[in-house]
């Protein structure tokens, strides 16, 4: 489907552009969206209406990082207009086309430069009309808050431009127009819109109310994998309020009532009888990923560089090392909640989610319906928190099939519990790195052996029949951060995925999180036994510049003392970060004492935005080197609310001391640059600070006291 650009402006009220729509087979699983946003996908974003407002169409999901901010910043300053006067809109798959999903600290990197260039659009429009208005040539016009200014002084209003209409992007060479936001250099401190926050306005998916809306629950499996044998319809049905027991699309059974307690004791009276897993395969989900039972069943190598065996031939000293790291909770502030409504005479539905990929929601619900992609809209809305853990909000899905079949607008809202049972988790991590260094300190081989669970390749989009063509090829995300920042002569990395029935999936950082632990937990144990200084055997072997300089930043800014630990990343090879750790250990406890860090993501359109990603990042390392582990017991989520899964409070954050490096460097993620690293600097510092070594997470005060 294409719409016109005014047959858009028509259906939406306020802006109109191409549309190009992403397509679902209905015989394979819905897939995140990858493909990259065009200069031309920009026409639809920005517009100006007018009362004097810029309407912005935000192209990446808000979820807390404050991409809304940074983005509008930048359209504010093409436009030379306050921050207030940008009304930044969240997604909509009918109004946009198709954007990446909102993953990997990407959404400066890839879109500071389209957003501007779709305001340099807008602006070069409005500057054309005021020029055919007033006759004056187009470079003797300049925008100023309010209007366009000519060379006399004389100001022409927006007002004046507009009239009752709103105003679209002209046909420009978007490529081409000069662009005011990399003029004006690294802007001062931003003003972050905290008033909607605040004050209860409509931002969450669990926000929205219809009228005539109802709400919807699932009859839930006990133990992961059941499926149910019998229940009784009758019963839920004859529950005061309910209005339809329904059947979902993967055999899944739903109530809807006026009430959410009325959804609630429809399914309890539902009465279902669920068939349990069979021992061996609750073996199988209590199974530890065991790195050395495993050593012989690695299925990829990424990496395979020299002979390790003449490097161990070198070394003066040899370290087999074994790091361990458990499952994780994405532990969102929100949790998940969807509204849809379907509407029988057109056989449309549209939603509303919170979603970092709301076109992969689109094709999950295309699918779960049996539709087109044009018979379904997905609105997304603010996020509480993603941290991977949004891709597929499946409470959306649930909502659609729900509203299909009960002829009602219909609300699912999952409880706290229902978000740590039955979301994907991050997977747990068992990793063995063999390494030597020389009598000069230098590295001589690396073996970096590892098993884990799929992140990408996860069973929560590809179905059962499709995993065997699934594993032929490595998984990207569990081996993010096998890649050092390091230089070996003799290198080799080689892991594989094993499938679990708990489900797992992408966590903040991917496989950067667990990876960067071993490695520079490793990295640190080395230098001890090299009798070096951390730093400098980091130094040592370092193979880009910026993460030298940052590393030389982090020696300045760190006390000069012997119990602080420290880790460094180069998170995808393009953020670069230092972080150094002091803890303190008293009696059967430890705390945080100090966290330090130096960062370098290019060049930033909002340093406190940086700022505070980098605060939060600090703060989640605090959390998986001494909190957060994911448990399953006897086929049971036993981790189910936060009473079982702790995270840090403000007790457990020391002050945070934070450098950002000016940079020329194009901008590059901040969102979980610092996270990996942070958790590594921990576990050193706690080595440091009572002098035991521990290689698994969450470290153990136990373990202290029984050395």
């Amino acid at each position: 489907m294409k719409l016109s650009r005014r047959e858009f402006l028509v259906r939406s009220g306020w802006i109109a552009g191409g549309l190009t729509v992403l397509t679902a087979c209905s015989l394979g699983p819905p897939l995140p969206t990858f493909g990259e946003s065009t200069t031309e996908d920009t026409l639809t974003w920005v517009a100006l209406r007018p009362d004097g407002q810029v309407h912005f169409l935000l192209p990446r999901a808000e979820m807390g990082q404050g991409i809304s901010t940074g983005l509008s910043l930048i359209v504010a300053q093409e436009l030379a207009l306050p921050l207030s006067r940008i009304d930044c809109q969240y997604q909509d798959t009918a109004a946009m086309a198709p954007c990446q999903m909102t993953v990997g600290s990407q959404s400066i990197e890839n879109y500071a430069v389209l957003t501007a260039r779709a305001a340099a659009g807008l602006r070069s429009t409005l500057i054309r009309r005021a020029s055919e208005q007033s006759g004056v040539p187009e470079d003797q016009l300049q925008l100023r808050e309010g209007g366009i200014i000519e060379a006399s002084g004389r100001l022409i209003p927006f007002a004046d431009l507009v009239a009752d209409e709103i105003v679209e992007i002209e046909e420009h060479d978007l490529e081409a127009l000069p662009l005011l936001s990399e003029e004006v250099g690294t802007p001062g401190k931003t003003l972050v819109r905290i008033d909607e926050l605040v004050t209860g306005a409509e931002l969450y998916s669990s926000d929205i109310r219809l009228e005539g809306m109802c709400y919807g629950a699932l009859a839930r499996p006990p133990q992961i994998g059941a499926v149910h044998t019998s229940f009784n319809r009758e019963a839920a049905a004859a529950i005061p309020g309910v209005e339809a027991v329904v059947d979902g699309p993967g055999g899944e059974l739903g109530v809807v009532a006026r009430t959410p307690m009325a959804a609630r004791r429809g399914v309890e009276a539902l009465q279902v009888q669920w068939a349990p897993l069979t021992s061996a395969q609750l073996r199988e989900v209590h199974r530890n990923l065991d790195i050395d039972s495993m050593a012989g069943e690695m299925d990829h190598h990424p990496i395979d560089e020299g002979s390790i065996e003449s490097g161990r031939v070198t070394a003066s000293v040899s370290l087999s090392l074994r790091y361990d790291s458990p499952m994780v909770a994405h532990a969102a502030m929100e949790p998940r909640a969807g509204v849809a409504r379907w509407d029988p005479q057109n056989g449309h539905c549209t939603i509303w989610t919170g979603s970092q990929d709301p076109w992969l929601v689109r094709a999950a619900a295309v699918k779960a319906l049996g539709v087109g992609s044009d018979d379904v809209t997905v609105r997304n809305c603010r996020i509480g928190g993603g941290f991977g853990g949004r891709l597929l909000c499946q409470a959306s899905v649930e909502a659609a099939w729900l509203s299909r079949g009960a002829g009602k607008a219909v609300k699912v809202q999952w409880s706290r519990e229902e978000e740590f049972r039955y979301n994907y988790v991050g997977p747990q991590f068992s990793t063995r790195i063999d390494a030597g260094v020389n009598s000069e300190g230098e590295i001589t081989f690396w073996d970096h052996r590892m098993v884990g669970s799929p992140i990408l390749t996860t069973s929560t989009l590809i179905p059962p029949g499709l995993h065997w063509a699934a594993d032929l090829v490595a998984d990207p995300g569990t081996q993010r951060g096998t890649e050092t920042p390091y230089r070996f002569a003799n290198h080799r990395v080689a892991f594989a995925d094993v499938r679990l029935p708990v489900h797992t999936g992408a966590w903040r950082g991917l496989g950067a999180a667990p990876n960067t632990f071993a490695v520079e937990c490793a990295m640190d144990e080395l230098a001890e036994a090299a009798g070096m200084d951390p730093l400098e055997f980091r130094l040592r072997h370092v193979a880009s510049p910026r993460l030298g300089q940052v590393i030389r930043r982090l020696r300045v800014l760190m006390p000069d003392d012997p119990a602080i630990g420290v880790a460094v990343a180069a998170y995808k090879g393009v953020t670069f970060v230092a972080v150094a750790a002091k803890v303190d250990y008293t009696g059967d406890r430890w705390r945080v004492a100090g966290l330090w860090c130096v960062h370098d993501c290019g060049r930033m359109y909002s340093p406190d935005q940086v700022r505070a990603q980098i605060e939060g990042n600090l703060v989640w390392g605090i959390g998986m080197a001494m909190l957060e582990r994911f448990e399953v017991r006897e086929g049971i989520a036993a981790t189910d609310n936060f009473d079982s899964y702790v995270l840090p409070g403000n007790s457990d954050v020391p002050d945070l001391v934070i450098e950002t490096l000016e940079s020329a460097e194009p901008s590059s993620g901040a969102g979980e640059a610092a996270f990996a690293p942070a958790a590594a600097a921990i576990a050193n510092a706690a080595y440091r600070s009572t002098g035991v070594r521990q290689r698994r997470l969450p470290l153990d005060a136990k373990v202290v006291n029984a050395a």
